[in-house]
């Protein structure tokens, strides 16, 4: 078999990924940040050299490598799940230049490889006590530079809070795919991460949330001709994921709660769960996922005190069946 170097089949790989299998620009993101990973630490790996041994001392650097983060810290490694990340990222490649007849086997469902062991019950979400001081500080205690800047960042909050989606979708979303009239929210199969589209409904305080931005919006001295419904506070421009980002940071330094975006969906996905019943196959829905196990997930991190009037219940005997 011919040793050919990874990065012109990785550019081959993306092309197909991209324009015939349709995969959304997040995931494509995902396997090119994965790959450049793997060319900073090997930048002449090859077919030939693309070994199970190789792709172990990958793991292992990318859990011992030190790193800049934020202002400066220093930080060293990466968690699990990042590495199950990049793994599975990889091995769509690897499994493709298999299909290619470039590579005789992918390196990493080889035995002496192990995919990493991730415990799903560390989806950690909001108590009730944190999210009041985070939507406190949204909108009472910090000072936006104005009024269409503080009921947007409500409205993202809410949003995020209230209908579970993921950071890309959030970003993605349009102005004609919020319905206020029928009072729910599409989020479009190219922006979803499972390629699925879905309609989610909107509850009173995501709908207030959203009619004040959108009148201060349309208010504003700036004519805001972008299809995006979020919008950056002086141009006629997209909010990006550098703002977004910078919205959580200002959030967390006021509150003094310490989260990132996505425990707002683990918050609304427990929160669900606790008020619909327990209903898996609902929340399925909401959240975009193509299996009930990765919703069955949720399940497992109700509280104890949440499913206690559960159990109450099945101690009188004329409630068993």
């Amino acid at each position: 078999m011919t040793e050919l170097p990874l990065k012109p089949l990785h550019q081959e790989f993306m092309g197909y990924s991209r324009f015939t299998r349709q995969v959304s620009p997040h995931t494509l993101r995902g396997y090119q940040n994965a790959f450049d990973l793997l060319l900073k630490r090997y930048p002449d790996v090859t077919t030939a050299t693309l070994t199970p041994e190789l792709l172990t001392g990958f793991f292992e650097w990318l859990q011992t490598r030190e790193r800049i983060v934020g202002r400066g810290a220093i930080r060293q490694g990466v968690k699990k799940t990042t590495i199950a990340t990049y793994w599975i990222k990889l091995t769509k490649f690897f499994s493709w230049l298999v299909l290619k007849g470039y590579l005789a086997s992918n390196p990493l469902k080889d035995k002496a490889l192990e995919f990493p062991r991730i415990r799903y019950d560390d989806r950690k979400y909001l108590e009730r006590k944190d999210m009041k001081k985070i939507l406190r500080a949204v909108s009472e205690t910090i000072q936006w530079q104005n009024n269409l800047i503080r009921a947007r960042n409500g409205a993202i909050i809410a949003v995020a809070l209230y209908c579970g989606l993921r950071r890309t979708e959030l970003l993605s979303l349009q102005v004609s795919d919020v319905d206020l009239t029928h009072a729910r929210l599409i989020v479009r199969a190219e922006t979803s991460k499972s390629q699925m589209s879905r309609t989610i409904p909107l509850n009173s305080e995501v709908r207030q949330a959203l009619t004040e931005y959108l009148d201060e919006r349309s208010r504003c001295p700036i004519l805001y001709t972008s299809r995006s419904l979020w919008v950056a506070g002086n141009k006629n421009a997209p909010l990006k994921s550098e703002g977004l980002r910078y919205l959580v940071q200002m959030l967390c330094r006021e509150s003094q709660v310490k989260f990132h975006l996505h425990q707002l969906r683990h918050t609304f996905a427990v929160n669900f769960l606790h008020n619909s019943g327990h209903s898996s196959f609902k929340l399925q829905g909401l959240l975009g996922h193509r299996s009930i196990v990765s919703t069955a997930a949720y399940t497992r991190c109700l509280p104890p005190e949440i499913v206690q009037a559960d159990l109450e219940r099945m101690a009188d005997v004329d409630n068993m069946v």
